[in-house]
Protein backbone atom coordinates (compact mmCIF):
# COMPACT_ATOMS: atom_id res chain seq x y z
CA UNK A 1 0.00 0.00 0.00
CA UNK A 2 2.95 2.76 0.49
CA UNK A 3 4.39 4.54 -2.46
CA UNK A 4 7.47 5.01 -2.08
CA UNK A 5 8.88 8.27 -4.05
CA UNK A 6 11.92 10.42 -4.09
CA UNK A 7 12.67 14.23 -3.48
CA UNK A 8 15.73 15.47 -5.02
CA UNK A 9 16.95 18.80 -3.20
CA UNK A 10 19.58 21.06 -4.40
CA UNK A 11 19.10 24.18 -1.57
CA UNK A 12 16.22 25.66 -0.49
CA UNK A 13 17.47 27.46 2.39
CA UNK A 14 21.23 27.61 3.25
CA UNK A 15 23.90 29.61 5.37
CA UNK A 16 26.90 31.19 3.75
CA UNK A 17 28.16 31.42 0.09
CA UNK A 18 25.40 30.14 -2.28
CA UNK A 19 25.24 28.89 -5.20
CA UNK A 20 22.81 26.32 -7.00
CA UNK A 21 22.23 24.62 -10.39
CA UNK A 22 19.88 21.61 -11.56
CA UNK A 23 21.32 18.05 -11.95
CA UNK A 24 21.92 17.53 -15.53
CA UNK A 25 21.92 13.57 -15.59
CA UNK A 26 19.96 11.04 -13.13
CA UNK A 27 22.54 9.61 -10.22
CA UNK A 28 25.43 11.67 -11.72
CA UNK A 29 26.67 14.86 -10.84
CA UNK A 30 29.08 17.60 -12.89
CA UNK A 31 31.85 18.95 -11.46
CA UNK A 32 30.82 22.36 -12.22
CA UNK A 33 31.25 24.94 -9.56
CA UNK A 34 28.06 26.30 -9.67
CA UNK A 35 26.12 22.55 -9.19
CA UNK A 36 25.89 22.68 -5.21
CA UNK A 37 26.18 24.94 -1.86
CA UNK A 38 29.10 26.38 -0.77
CA UNK A 39 29.56 28.03 2.51
CA UNK A 40 32.68 30.22 3.66
CA UNK A 41 31.61 31.94 6.28
CA UNK A 42 30.17 29.99 9.86
CA UNK A 43 26.86 31.26 11.14
CA UNK A 44 24.54 31.12 14.01
CA UNK A 45 22.96 27.38 13.71
CA UNK A 46 19.27 26.95 13.48
CA UNK A 47 20.56 24.58 16.92
CA UNK A 48 21.52 27.69 18.90
CA UNK A 49 23.70 24.97 21.18
CA UNK A 50 25.58 24.42 18.05
CA UNK A 51 26.87 28.02 17.84
CA UNK A 52 28.36 29.31 14.32
CA UNK A 53 28.73 26.82 12.12
CA UNK A 54 28.72 25.84 8.63
CA UNK A 55 25.21 24.60 7.94
CA UNK A 56 22.61 23.70 5.50
CA UNK A 57 18.96 23.72 6.34
CA UNK A 58 16.49 22.07 3.01
CA UNK A 59 12.30 23.27 4.11
CA UNK A 60 10.44 20.41 2.17
CA UNK A 61 7.47 22.01 2.22
CA UNK A 62 5.22 19.45 3.99
CA UNK A 63 5.63 16.75 6.33
CA UNK A 64 6.90 13.85 4.53
CA UNK A 65 7.93 10.01 5.68
CA UNK A 66 11.96 10.06 4.93
CA UNK A 67 13.45 6.75 3.87
CA UNK A 68 17.00 5.94 2.36
CA UNK A 69 19.50 8.84 1.61
CA UNK A 70 22.19 9.22 -1.12
CA UNK A 71 24.56 12.17 -1.02
CA UNK A 72 26.80 14.10 -3.66
CA UNK A 73 29.67 15.60 -2.02
CA UNK A 74 31.53 18.80 -3.70
CA UNK A 75 32.67 17.43 -6.94
CA UNK A 76 34.53 20.15 -8.57
CA UNK A 77 38.11 18.86 -9.12
CA UNK A 78 39.95 22.12 -8.13
CA UNK A 79 38.07 22.22 -4.63
CA UNK A 80 37.84 18.53 -3.27
CA UNK A 81 39.03 19.57 0.00
CA UNK A 82 35.91 21.56 0.31
CA UNK A 83 33.54 18.76 0.35
CA UNK A 84 31.96 17.11 3.58
CA UNK A 85 33.70 14.89 6.14
CA UNK A 86 32.02 14.21 8.93
CA UNK A 87 28.42 15.90 9.84
CA UNK A 88 25.68 15.62 11.85
CA UNK A 89 21.73 15.45 10.67
CA UNK A 90 19.12 16.68 13.15
CA UNK A 91 15.36 16.98 11.69
CA UNK A 92 12.22 18.85 13.04
CA UNK A 93 8.17 18.85 11.83
CA UNK A 94 8.81 22.98 13.09
CA UNK A 95 12.19 23.83 12.35
CA UNK A 96 12.03 25.39 16.43
CA UNK A 97 12.43 21.40 17.71
CA UNK A 98 14.78 19.53 16.48
CA UNK A 99 16.11 15.51 17.07
CA UNK A 100 19.65 14.33 16.03
CA UNK A 101 19.58 11.28 13.47
CA UNK A 102 23.29 10.90 14.47
CA UNK A 103 27.00 11.83 13.34
CA UNK A 104 27.88 10.45 10.02
CA UNK A 105 31.12 10.28 7.46
CA UNK A 106 31.14 10.79 3.91
CA UNK A 107 33.54 10.15 1.17
CA UNK A 108 35.58 12.79 -0.66
CA UNK A 109 34.04 12.96 -4.24
CA UNK A 110 36.23 11.81 -7.02
CA UNK A 111 35.71 14.92 -9.20
CA UNK A 112 34.45 12.63 -11.79
CA UNK A 113 31.44 13.26 -14.64
CA UNK A 114 30.42 10.03 -13.90
CA UNK A 115 30.14 10.37 -9.86
CA UNK A 116 26.75 9.18 -8.60
CA UNK A 117 27.38 10.28 -4.91
CA UNK A 118 27.33 8.04 -1.99
CA UNK A 119 24.67 6.07 -0.06
CA UNK A 120 23.44 8.15 3.31
CA UNK A 121 21.70 7.41 6.58
CA UNK A 122 18.51 5.90 6.24
CA UNK A 123 15.70 7.97 7.83
CA UNK A 124 13.64 4.72 8.40
CA UNK A 125 10.17 6.17 8.18
CA UNK A 126 10.59 9.05 10.23
CA UNK A 127 8.72 12.32 9.80
CA UNK A 128 9.71 15.59 9.30
CA UNK A 129 9.58 19.15 7.28
CA UNK A 130 12.88 19.95 7.71
CA UNK A 131 16.83 18.24 7.55
CA UNK A 132 19.68 20.05 8.92
CA UNK A 133 23.08 19.04 8.05
CA UNK A 134 25.90 20.19 10.23
CA UNK A 135 29.39 19.58 8.86
CA UNK A 136 32.44 19.06 11.55
CA UNK A 137 35.51 18.56 8.99
CA UNK A 138 35.74 18.75 5.89
CA UNK A 139 39.13 17.74 3.38
CA UNK A 140 41.53 20.51 4.48
CA UNK A 141 39.17 22.85 2.56
CA UNK A 142 38.79 26.86 3.34
CA UNK A 143 35.04 26.47 2.85
CA UNK A 144 32.89 23.56 2.97
CA UNK A 145 30.27 22.38 0.44
CA UNK A 146 27.97 19.59 -0.66
CA UNK A 147 26.80 19.13 -4.10
CA UNK A 148 23.21 17.17 -3.87
CA UNK A 149 21.12 15.23 -1.93
CA UNK A 150 18.47 12.79 -2.51
CA UNK A 151 15.98 11.16 -0.08
CA UNK A 152 13.26 8.58 -0.77
CA UNK A 153 10.20 9.42 0.78
CA UNK A 154 7.11 7.31 1.61
CA UNK A 155 3.85 8.91 -0.11
CA UNK A 156 2.42 10.78 3.57
CA UNK A 157 -1.14 10.10 2.65
CA UNK A 158 -0.74 6.02 3.00
CA UNK A 159 0.71 6.79 6.11
CA UNK A 160 -2.16 6.20 8.31
CA UNK A 161 -2.23 6.49 12.02
CA UNK A 162 -3.78 4.00 13.87
CA UNK A 163 -6.43 6.13 15.82
CA UNK A 164 -7.34 7.87 12.33
CA UNK A 165 -7.96 3.99 10.98
CA UNK A 166 -8.33 6.19 7.38
CA UNK A 167 -7.19 9.17 5.42
CA UNK A 168 -9.57 10.96 2.93
CA UNK A 169 -9.66 13.11 0.53
CA UNK A 170 -12.51 14.98 -2.42
CA UNK A 171 -11.45 15.86 -5.57
CA UNK A 172 -12.23 17.73 -7.74
CA UNK A 173 -13.24 20.46 -5.38
CA UNK A 174 -14.94 22.40 -6.91
CA UNK A 175 -16.72 20.10 -8.54
CA UNK A 176 -19.40 19.94 -11.58
CA UNK A 177 -20.75 16.46 -12.29
CA UNK A 178 -18.97 14.00 -10.34
CA UNK A 179 -17.26 13.63 -6.78
CA UNK A 180 -14.69 11.30 -6.07
CA UNK A 181 -12.77 10.36 -2.65
CA UNK A 182 -9.35 8.86 -2.24
CA UNK A 183 -9.22 6.62 0.76
CA UNK A 184 -6.73 4.64 2.16
CA UNK A 185 -7.96 2.67 5.35
CA UNK A 186 -5.97 0.23 7.96
CA UNK A 187 -9.20 -1.93 7.60
CA UNK A 188 -11.01 -3.13 4.48
CA UNK A 189 -13.59 -5.29 6.24
CA UNK A 190 -15.57 -2.29 8.07
CA UNK A 191 -18.35 -0.83 5.85
CA UNK A 192 -17.17 2.94 4.61
CA UNK A 193 -19.95 5.39 4.50
CA UNK A 194 -20.50 8.35 3.37
CA UNK A 195 -23.32 11.31 3.65
CA UNK A 196 -23.86 14.57 2.07
CA UNK A 197 -25.50 17.82 3.64
CA UNK A 198 -25.98 21.19 2.00
CA UNK A 199 -24.61 24.35 4.02
CA UNK A 200 -28.06 24.31 5.59
CA UNK A 201 -27.44 20.46 7.16
CA UNK A 202 -30.22 18.98 5.28
CA UNK A 203 -29.54 15.25 4.53
CA UNK A 204 -29.18 15.16 0.47
CA UNK A 205 -27.72 12.09 0.43
CA UNK A 206 -25.74 8.43 1.63
CA UNK A 207 -24.69 5.83 0.75
CA UNK A 208 -21.25 2.22 1.84
CA UNK A 209 -18.61 2.06 -0.28
CA UNK A 210 -16.23 -0.71 -0.39
CA UNK A 211 -12.66 -0.32 0.39
CA UNK A 212 -10.01 -2.40 -1.20
CA UNK A 213 -6.36 -2.29 -0.86
CA UNK A 214 -5.89 -2.43 -4.13
CA UNK A 215 -7.48 0.34 -5.11
CA UNK A 216 -7.80 4.44 -3.51
CA UNK A 217 -9.79 5.79 -5.80
CA UNK A 218 -13.74 5.98 -5.82
CA UNK A 219 -16.41 7.92 -7.39
CA UNK A 220 -19.67 8.33 -5.70
CA UNK A 221 -23.14 7.50 -7.51
CA UNK A 222 -23.76 11.41 -6.70
CA UNK A 223 -24.91 13.17 -10.15
CA UNK A 224 -23.76 16.71 -9.77
CA UNK A 225 -25.78 18.28 -12.55
CA UNK A 226 -28.99 17.44 -10.03
CA UNK A 227 -27.47 19.87 -7.14
CA UNK A 228 -27.81 23.74 -7.01
CA UNK A 229 -24.70 25.64 -7.41
CA UNK A 230 -23.40 26.21 -3.80
CA UNK A 231 -21.41 25.10 -0.62
CA UNK A 232 -21.74 21.02 0.62
CA UNK A 233 -20.61 18.86 3.03
CA UNK A 234 -19.48 15.88 2.99
CA UNK A 235 -19.24 13.17 5.53
CA UNK A 236 -17.16 10.08 6.02
CA UNK A 237 -17.23 7.63 8.93
CA UNK A 238 -15.38 4.19 9.35
CA UNK A 239 -15.65 2.31 12.34
CA UNK A 240 -16.88 5.41 14.38
CA UNK A 241 -14.03 7.71 12.68
CA UNK A 242 -15.29 10.92 10.93
CA UNK A 243 -14.27 13.39 8.35
CA UNK A 244 -16.09 16.26 7.03
CA UNK A 245 -15.06 17.89 3.57
CA UNK A 246 -16.41 21.29 2.26
CA UNK A 247 -17.11 20.93 -1.03
CA UNK A 248 -17.73 23.46 -3.78
CA UNK A 249 -20.85 22.59 -6.46
CA UNK A 250 -19.90 25.01 -9.22
CA UNK A 251 -21.17 25.44 -13.34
Amino acid sequence: MMKHLYIYIIVLFISGLQNTEAQCFPDRHSTSWFDGWVSCEPSQNPISSYGETHWIMYDLGYDYVLNKTQFWNTNEPKHLDYGINEFNIDYSLDGVTWKNLGAFNMEQAPGSSTYQGVEGPDFNATKARYVLITPTSNFGGACFGLSELKISITDPFTVVEEEDIYNASVYPNPFVDTINLRVVSLSQSEPFVYELYDIMGRAITSGTITISEDNQNYKLPINGYNLSIGIYILKTNQNGSEKSFKIIKRK
